[in-house]
């Protein structure tokens, strides 16, 4: 049976100055499930969900929302997109002078919603959905973390979207805080049947919420598979990540230490 894919990159590459962060990189992101990726600090993980929701223009390559080519679209044409595409961000970025039922209620009346009574509805629907209804008519000062977060993540499904980005979604958060957005992943992919892609470090939340593993280092693909694949691989890049060693050349620079045994000199 064919597998839908709702986003699809092919060969995409991006570069800042002399740095090239997105080298090659080709994924398909199944309809409905969950894809996490992972990889080390700068290895281009949240380069690549911006280009996914079309913050960033590939220096070559492609990328797809279902049928749609997107990354050569008008800005105009990207709104239309954009609409079917949640975004959580990693520090959350609600609105500040906004209580929590205009921040939710903001993305509703960007689109053109003015029925006020089907706005109260949708936002009350989504904060049930994170079990936050309580907060309604707070202010995101009098919030905890956690709750920033849940309150985020209602504001990133309240339009219903398709794919829902997630930008290291437990950061900052204590284990238990942590646990319940990765509840509340799971919950929103099997109840609204969203496709997810999570951007992480996070090895005990990949490893509770994915359906398929992605690692990235420096810019490549150079693992992908469910979380048994994972465990078992014999990859050793992929192998020093999972088990969080550092290479025999990083721990002699942090160690001030050549190769060849000389001091290092601050």
């Amino acid at each position: 049976m064919s597998v839908q894919i709702d986003m699809r990159v092919v060969n995409l590459r991006k570069r800042f100055a002399r740095r090239e962060v997105l080298r090659g990189v080709n994924l398909d992101f199944a309809s409905g499930k969950i894809t996490v990726v992972l990889g080390a600090s700068g290895c281009g993980k949240s380069v690549l969900l911006k280009h996914l929701v079309g913050l960033l223009r590939p220096d070559r390559g492609e990328v797809w929302f279902g049928s749609t080519r997107i990354d050569k679209l008008p800005e105009r044409e990207l709104g239309i997109v954009r609409r079917q595409i949640g975004f959580l961000f990693q520090q959350s970025a609600l609105f500040d002078s906004m209580n929590v039922r205009e921040n939710i209620a903001f993305p509703l009346r960007e689109h053109g919603m003015i029925d006020e009574k089907l706005i109260q509805e949708k936002v009350k629907r989504v904060l049930d959905l994170v079990a936050l209804d309580e907060v309604i008519d707070q202010m995101p000062a009098e919030l905890s973390g956690g709750q920033r977060k849940r309150v985020a993540l209602a504001r990133a499904v309240v339009l219903e979207p398709r794919v829902v980005l997630y930008d290291e979604p437990t950061t900052g958060l204590d284990p238990i805080r942590s646990e319940v957005i990765n509840q509340l992943i799971l919950k929103l992919s099997q109840t609204l049947g969203i496709t997810s892609i999570v951007v992480t470090h996070d090895l005990v939340s990949a490893y509770r919420i994915a359906d398929h593993l992605v690692l990235l280092h420096e810019g490549k693909v150079i693992l992908q598979g469910s979380a048994e694949e994972f465990q078992s691989t014999t990859d050793p890049l992929a192998g020093q990540f999972l088990r969080g060693e550092l290479g025999v050349d990083e721990l002699a620079r942090i160690r001030g230490k050549r190769e060849d045994g000389a001091q290092g000199q601050i």
